[in-house]
């Protein structure tokens, strides 16, 4: 497979990730709506800004943050974003947040800035059920809530902002395929049974490539732990000769399938499709460890969740208008594009000295 081949692919098959533009709804305050996709080459469409205009005018606001899993590049995309509106819309931030993507240490988190009296929230829901009562008693009590990054089961609160998470593993499949041509066996790297989001990465490739012919191992539970990432990929490649491909699901899994393959002496014989950009992932998708990364828009989830739950204290956006569902883009990588200047600000910050300056689109 020619790379400009499957970089025209990709830029083709990223259109299945298509979300939303910034397009008005034609109703002041409320969120552009999802309906009306727009397509760039290998880009899906930007995440949307989900309410007014805002304002810095009047006094400071205060908005505790809960964030799904500090330490990992996504997450410090959204700590970028977050910090960005909270300067840009006067609001004094208390952000946090669990080590692993796990409820038994969100729930303290939650529980320890109930204390400081809040305005509002933005909170990673880390299991779709077990905040549901609190989100429902914060909006009760007045503190707008929007969630980000994953969806809860019941939709309590103001708005949910993630990445259409199905759709990605789809357009990873189209990737996985076009390079193999669903030859052999494939591994995927989950996270943890019952992740409505984490699942629908891994279901969106396990459905495509099934409907394809293809032959896609059991899911494997590596958590957020790299050295059980790595080590279920090394455990694949002896049980399984045939093994063409792994798709990582999420940032960590990632780092310990590249791991895993390079230690094996597999680079470029096992395909390696994953989900984020991180700094290192993008250099290994240029050494040929990897060889096409879905990007997802962590800056816009922070600063846009930021900026509603600012505006909704402010009683500057109507929230009775505000759209429930509002998705970001994704963007496809691969060694054709990687350079491109296109690409860069689809490259999550290595620290947050290297913040972007401004969303997406």
């Amino acid at each position: 497979m020619k790379r400009s081949t499957l970089g025209r692919y990709l830029a083709l098959g990223a259109a299945t990730m298509v979300l939303v533009a910034a397009c008005s709804s034609g109703t002041p305050g409320a969120a552009p709506s999802a309906a009306a996709p727009s397509v760039a080459p290998s880009a899906a469409g930007s995440a949307a800004e989900p309410s007014g205009s805002g304002s810095t005018s009047g006094a400071a606001v205060s908005i505790a943050f809960i964030a799904g899993q500090i330490g990992i590049t996504f997450y410090t995309g959204v700590e970028c974003g977050a910090k960005a509106a909270a300067k840009e819309f006067n609001v004094n931030l208390n952000w946090t947040g669990s080590h692993n993507w796990d409820i038994n240490e969100t729930r303290p988190l939650v529980d320890a800035a109930k204390a400081t009296s809040p305005q509002g929230w933005v909170i990673s829901p880390t299991d779709p059920d077990a905040l549901v009562s609190d989100i429902k008693g914060f909006m009760e009590a007045g503190q707008p809530v929007v969630t980000i990054d994953a969806p809860m089961s019941q939709p309590v609160e103001l708005q949910n902002i993630q990445s259409n998470h199905y759709e990605g593993g789809k357009t990873a499949a189209a990737a996985m395929l076009k390079l193999t041509g669903g030859k052999g066996s494939y591994l995927v790297l989950h996270m943890q049974p019952g992740l409505p989001d984490i699942g629908g990465r891994a279901d969106g490739f396990r459905d495509a490539m099934k409907a394809a012919g293809a032959k896609v191992l059991e899911y494997v539970y590596p958590g957020t732990d790299q050295a059980k990432a790595a080590d279920a990929v090394g455990a694949a490649i002896t049980a399984n000769p045939d093994l063409a491909g792994v798709y990582a699901t999420h940032e960590t899994a990632a780092n310990g399938a590249a791991s895993a393959i390079k230690a094996a002496g597999q680079n470029g014989k096992i395909k390696l499709v994953a989900f984020d950009s991180a700094p290192n992932q993008i250099a290994d998708l240029k050494a040929g460890v990897y060889d096409a990364l879905i990007a997802q828009a962590p800056f816009n989830m922070g600063y846009y969740s930021v900026k509603l739950v600012a505006d909704a204290i402010r009683g500057t956006v109507d929230k009775a208008t505000v759209k429930h569902d509002n998705p970001t883009g994704l963007y496809a990588i691969t060694r054709d594009n990687a350079d491109a200047p296109e690409t860069q600000p689809w490259v999550y910050p290595a620290d947050l000295n290297a913040c972007p300056t401004k969303p997406l689109g």
